[in-house]
């Protein structure tokens, strides 16, 4: 199995979007009649809620198809960053597995919404190392961290992590580090300028303040399935990390700081879990795992042993899904 998806061919786009189907039916048969409402922090998602307020399987459909998209970037952005072999398929096949290792619900689109933005600030952030003049590059990151945050408020925090990627970047100087804080905060200003039209300025604002008040730390409070997912997913990375360290993958200078970037991010991720519902709804770790997985996985040479705890890990991820609609809760 880790042979035929360390190619990319069209049967290792057939396979992956079967696997991909597969594991998304359960959320289509499970559709409810109502679409799951957003909070006053989440405005993009709230425009997508009254879109298909009429219909929770329209709601379903559109974020399947962004998945499936963030799916392809995903792959394309560990190809073109080095982080895997070139024409290999091994990142989408690991992504969907890893975002797709808990139940479906509808209170887990806010994220999938928002995770596809946030790649797209990790691969803005991973190009600045390479080009003389970052600062449109700079701004490009805290601007796609602000509308992420508008689909799904804990990434917020995020902006945060960009300024530290910075200067794992050898970025320096105020200048520089005011450009993602302005790109953060144009869409947010011109959020608040369209509620000040409006006349809903002050209870908007009061509706942030209370938001970012109710960001701090609280009591995980999980599941049997999310405990045994959360621990496993830093057994996945310790033991990723262990073999990219091994000397069998990529370590020029570039690498190395990409790497260093995705870490910084897991710790970012790991804070989301106290945040908000836990694991469930955040599956920013899943992402992260997704990332140092695949490039653990690409240079194993042999791959006996994997395949078969490969092939163990995709038929429980898919039980997993389909166990909800025989009323089975772990």
């Amino acid at each position: 199995m880790l042979k035929f998806f360390k190619q990319s061919y069209l049967g290792q786009l057939v396979a992956i979007l079967l696997l991909l189907v597969a594991l998304w039916i359960p959320a289509f048969v499970s559709n409810v009649s109502e679409v799951a409402v957003g909070s006053p922090t989440t405005p993009l998602y709230n425009i997508l809620a009254n879109i298909f307020d009429s219909s929770s399987l329209a709601m379903t459909i559109f974020t399947f198809v962004v998945f499936g998209t963030s799916v392809l970037f995903f792959n394309s952005m560990l190809s073109v960053n080095q982080l895997v072999t070139r024409n290999s398929s091994i990142g989408a096949f690991i992504f969907i597995l890893c975002m797709c290792c808990v139940p479906i619900k509808d209170e887990y689109y806010p994220f999938l919404l928002a995770n596809t933005l946030i790649m797209m600030a990790m691969q803005t952030i991973y190009l600045i190392y390479q080009v003389e003049k970052p600062e449109a590059y700079l701004m490009n990151s805290g601007l796609f961290i602000a509308l992420a945050s508008m689909f799904y408020y804990p990434s917020i925090i995020l902006i945060i992590w960009v300024l530290l990627s910075m200067l794992i970047m050898d970025i320096r100087g105020i200048k520089h580090f005011l450009i993602p804080i302005l790109g953060f905060l144009m869409p947010y200003f011109i959020l608040f300028v369209y509620f000040y039209f409006n006349h809903t300025l002050i209870d908007n604002f009061n509706d942030y303040a209370l938001a970012f008040n109710e960001l701090g730390f609280e009591k995980l409070g999980m599941t049997t399935l999310e405990s045994v997912a959360l621990i496993l997913v830093f057994v996945f990375i310790g033991l990723s990390l262990l073999m990219i360290k091994s000397g069998n993958a990529d370590n020029s200078v570039s690498t190395r700081k990409k790497v260093h970037v995705t870490l910084w991010l897991l710790v970012f991720s790991f804070m989301m879990l106290f945040m908000h519902k836990p694991v469930v709804c955040n599956g920013l770790i899943f992402m992260v795992l997704a990332v140092f997985v695949s490039m653990a996985l690409c240079y194993i040479k042999k791959s006996k042993i994997i395949d078969i705890l490969l092939v163990l890990l995709m038929i429980a991820i898919v039980v997993n899904q389909y166990l909800p609609l025989l009323g089975i809760v772990i």
